[in-house]
């Protein structure tokens, strides 16, 4: 991806080399381009250029679709019409000495699909920018869940290296950085509580980071998820599960692994080997009745698997161990149940036709454009909400919300 502004053509990605972004979760979560510096003046437009747009999809139709049969879960490369999107801003930009500001690009997968399944970034409504207000603790954005490998860490400060390829560097830790998951390893971190002396080069981290206005990158919090040193990672979305065979496919999202990064949006095969672990994200890696095994496993969940062996396409992954992590989908207000409750449905095509989900919140879960879920509106204006979260099987399939996002 590329991003210049106009008049004068700035770069403002320079030197960040190529930037790997899942659309889809964008619905619910901020991505972190890059940050520069900028010669002061008025701006009248920005240039976005996309490149190798790939599309995994969900054929539920009758007929075929861009080469992908009726029922299956398909990887393409769509027709590109137009990977360039120009955003004039009216009035212009204006960008002063010592004030940072915060370029929120919004990609809508919804606009730029066409019918045959073919992407047009130049469509009206695909692609829109705009400027990052000051969140209530100081800063630009909350940049959650990102998941890498730590690097060149210093006195206070590390790179991470994405599992999608890219490299944030320079991530700060202050006293108020959460450290959890490192006295679950294979050779504990012993420090208590937690703190930075805990993390060291190789680690495979999950972070939440705060943009601060300076354009650097504070972190809220560090997990560690690998238990020892040679780990292999890779997390998906469930789109099939067969209990009787001890399987399921997903498609991966976040790859860790010396499997090729050309893995990422492929449906991906899974063994679960005999005497494997269930965990779930954030209940200190232990046993949890809502997860437990195979039979706990429903479509929709993101799941990261260690893989001990397998491709996942001509030799299904094997796994020891399936830890439950943060769903993210868009639906529709059904019900409200009551101040912390409520039901959505016009769920995607994953989940079934018809299906609802129970959404639960609690005083931890964020939320954005709604206050609460009181002011939420149900049928026949039904509000539409992005969400993330842990989702467990059952009667209802149940959603514990970490964000929920008005659209």
């Amino acid at each position: 991806m590329g991003a210049a502004l106009n008049p004068g053509g700035v770069d403002l990605l320079a030197g960040k080399g190529p930037i790997q972004i899942e659309v889809k979760r964008l619905e619910v979560e901020t991505g972190f381009l890059g940050t520069t510096n900028v010669a002061p003046g008025t701006y009248s437009s920005l240039n976005l250029m996309f490149t190798n747009p790939q599309l995994t999809f969900k054929n539920d139709s009758t007929a075929r679709i861009a080469n992908c049969d009726p029922g299956l879960v398909c990887k393409i490369t769509p027709t590109a019409a137009t990977l360039t999107a120009t955003i004039n801003f009216t009035p212009g930009l204006v960008i002063s000495n010592n004030s940072p500001i915060g370029l929120q690009v919004d990609v809508k997968l919804n606009n730029l699909l066409s019918n045959s399944l073919g992407v047009d970034f130049s469509l009206n409504g695909a692609v829109t920018v705009a400027q990052s207000q000051a969140k209530p603790e100081g800063e630009l954005e909350d940049i959650e869940d990102i998941f890498g490998t730590v690097q060149n860490k210093g006195s206070n400060t590390f790179d991470l290296k994405t599992s999608r390829g890219n490299t944030l560097t320079g991530i700060q830790v202050d006293s108020n950085t959460k450290f959890e998951g490192f006295d679950a390893a294979t050779t504990p971190c012993t420090a208590n509580p937690q703190n930075f002396t805990c993390v060291a080069n190789g680690q495979m981290v999950e972070v939440d980071l705060k943009m601060q206005p300076s354009g650097a990158l504070l972190a809220r919090k560090v997990e560690q998820e690998n238990e020892d040193p040679n780990e292999e990672e890779v997390e998906g979305i469930v789109f099939s599960v067969n209990a009787s065979t001890s399987s399921f496919q997903m498609v991966a999202l976040e790859n860790l692994s010396t499997l090729p990064s050309s893995v990422l949006g492929n449906p991906m095969n899974v063994t679960v080997l005999p005497g494997a672990r269930f965990e779930v994200e954030g209940s200190g890696r232990s046993s949890n009745s809502q997860f437990s095994g195979i039979g706990s496993m429903t479509v929709g969940q993101n799941v990261q698997v260690r893989r001990t062996s397998g491709d996942g396409s001509t030799i299904p992954v094997a796994t020891d161990r399936v830890r439950l992590r943060l769903s993210r989908f868009t639906g529709k207000v059904n019900s409200k149940v009551d101040a912390n409750t409520f039901v959505v449905d016009n769920l995607p095509s994953i989940f079934g036709s018809g299906a609802q989900i129970t959404v639960s919140t609690t005083s931890q879960t964020r939320f954005e454009g709604v206050a609460n879920v009181s002011a939420l509106t149900g049928p026949p204006n039904a509000d539409t909400v992005s969400l993330r979260g842990l989702l467990f099987n059952g009667t209802p399939i149940t959603l514990a919300a970490k964000k929920v996002r008005k659209r």
